[in-house]
């Protein structure tokens, strides 16, 4: 599994705020840190994520195995068969 590598980060919460992690850590489980680390991930980095190149409603999806060559090893010597003179 890949773990990212973490940066140590000091940061100042209200009583509040600590009570609450707190309480949320002893529940769940998990380390204040890694449920801090979760909540900017769900509300920070949702945002920059980058869209899927095809989503699956893209249109061109519907090309896939549109086309036949009759060749069955496409798959294995394709550059063969885009570069080579015949």
């Amino acid at each position: 599994m890949y773990m990212p590598k973490k940066v140590r980060t000091q940061l100042y919460l209200t009583e509040r705020q600590r009570k609450v992690l707190a309480e949320q850590s002893r529940i769940t489980g998990k380390s204040a840190g890694e449920l801090v680390r979760e909540a900017v991930d769900e509300v920070y980095l949702k945002q920059h994520r980058r869209p899927q190149v095809l989503g699956d409603s893209d249109p061109l999806w519907n090309l896939v195995g549109s086309g036949s060559s009759g060749q069955t090893d496409i798959s294995s010597r394709h550059d063969d068969y885009l570069y080579d003179e015949q």
